[in-house]
């Protein structure tokens, strides 16, 4: 068990029964009290994001999910469908899991799942993805004051503002963590 002093970014902590994430960890001195331990933490069961102050020395349980590739096939809206690549085993996860990442995975791309005792917990997030542009609008010459942008809709359904530039059929590199627009491939 790691004491806070050893937790760091990117660990994955069992607290109560749960699985969380820790996404941010702070130390922050308060006198003669001794430090505080602040960490942001993503519970993988509902996928939410919570704070957590503990004092330095508390001990936590650490551990090590399992990686697995696995394709994506498609979702029914309310729950998503994976391949086990080795066994073809179809797999459904919650639309809770995917979380906020869902517009950023395309149909028959291999993702790697993270099981923590053969339940699917969370997916590896990438930080930036590549995808095609399937509409988008003429630029139009005008307002350039600022810098000029258009919405465009790439392949899985998901809107992003855009340089004029971009036209259809371009393929865009956006950050998974904000959702915006990197650059062009």
């Amino acid at each position: 068990m790691p004491l806070t002093d050893d937790l760091r970014k990117n660990m994955y902590l069992l607290i109560d029964g749960k699985v969380f994430f820790v996404m941010e960890r702070k130390y922050k001195t308060q006198g003669r009290q001794g430090g505080l331990i602040i960490l942001k933490l993503r519970n993988l069961s509902n996928n939410t994001v919570q704070n957590m102050t503990v004092n330095a020395g508390t001990k936590f349980q650490e551990i090590s999910p399992e990686t697995k590739e696995m394709q994506y096939l498609y979702n029914d809206g309310t729950s998503y469908f994976f391949m086990d690549t080795k066994s073809f085993e179809t797999v459904e996860v919650s639309k809770d899991i995917i979380g906020d990442y869902s517009p950023f995975i395309k149909e028959g791309e291999k993702v790697l799942v993270l099981l923590f005792e053969e339940k699917i917990i969370s997916i590896k997030r990438n930080p930036t993805v590549k995808l095609k542009v399937t509409e988008s609008v003429d630029a139009v010459k005008g307002n350039t004051v600022n810098a000029a942008t258009k919405t465009v809709t790439l392949e899985t359904g998901y809107k992003v503002n855009v340089p004029l530039f971009v036209k259809k059929g371009d393929i865009v590199v956006i950050n998974t963590e904000n959702g915006s627009y990197c650059s062009r491939v």
